[in-house]
Order: structure tokens, then sequence, then C-alpha cells
């Protein structure tokens, strides 16, 4: 699916208007839907900064139904799922970005066990799911960055919203030893 500003915009003014029919224009839930709408929209057009921003970088995004998203590491591939508002969207592509920006500058080889093509093996140690755990921190920083440096609305809290949520499981799974 490919990004369609008019026509993502055109869907956040039709779920406020059904969410909003027959609704007074006072009452307090039209307010609070009202804002959600501004926001989605603001955040559509932070979607299209950030996507000029992957497109510069030789970075390809797709939106999917499946996932919530993911990098493709060598392909320069991003998924995002079309299901997420465009707010949660833009905190998304702005994580699977600072993965990019860590492959990009692991000449260390720092996140190397984390995500091991050639040693299955490692899949089941602590080292590996600690190094896991330890990109996907580093990645919800790098694309903090990101979003400072190209200004984009999308508050602090917000993205430390969804960022919290988002490690939530990594960190229950980095915890249990003997999972796989």
């Amino acid at each position: 699916m490919e990004f369609e500003p008019q026509k993502w915009r055109n869907r956040a003014w039709a779920r406020f208007t059904r969410a909003t029919r027959g609704r007074a224009s006072d009452d307090p839930v039209v307010s609070r839907l009202e804002k959600r709408w501004y926001l989605e929209t603001v955040a559509i057009e932070d979607m299209r900064r950030l996507l000029d921003w992957c497109r510069s970088k030789g970075l390809t995004v797709e939106f999917v139904t499946e996932q919530l998203g993911v990098y493709v590491m060598g392909d320069d591939h991003i998924r995002i799922s079309s299901r997420l508002s465009p707010r949660k969207q833009v905190a998304v592509l702005l994580h699977e970005c600072g993965h990019h920006l860590c492959g990009a500058s692991d000449s260390h080889g720092r996140f190397l066990a984390g995500y091991p093509e050639t040693r299955p093996h490692m899949k089941r140690s602590m080292k590996h799911r600690i190094s896991c755990l330890e990109e996907e921190i580093e990645a919800w920083h790098r694309g903090w960055k990101i979003a400072t440096k190209l200004n984009l609305s999308v508050t602090r809290d917000y993205f430390d919203e969804v960022r919290v949520d988002c490690l939530r499981s990594y960190v229950k799974w980095a915890a249990k030893p003997n999972e796989v």
C-alpha cells in the first residue's frame, strides 16, 4: 500500500464524522475526538516528511496489514502496519528508521549477537536476548533523534508511551532464560 496523504486525511475525517454523528457540538466527547482528528492530520504531514527522509537514505517503506513494524536489514526495507493510527505509525516508523541507523553505524559489531544470521545456536543464549533488547532500546533512541532533527510534531510523551508499550514484550522475553 502506498502513502497517499489526501486519502489518509479523508479517512481521518471519515472516522471523526462517524464518531461524532448525532452528538451535540458542546459534548465533551466531540472535543476529545476533534483533538484526536487534529493530531492524526498533523501526523499525516509528519509521515510525509519522514517518508521523504527515508527515501533520502535509500529506504523503502511499505504499509501492510500484518505486523506492527519491521526493518529488513540488507534490503533497506521497512514494513509498517496500515492498521495503526497515523500517530502510532509515525512513532513506529521512527523506531524502524532507528534500526536502520543502528545497522548503518555498527562497524564494531555491537549488535551482531542480537540477530545472528550464521549462528543459530546464539538464539538460545542470554547474550542474544540482551543484545536484541539493547538494539531495540537504541533504535527507539535514534528514532527520537530523527524526530527532533526533522522537527516532527510527535511529542516526547506520546513517543515514550509507544516506546514503553513496545519494549515491554522484549523485556519480558529477555528475562525468560529458557525461551527461544
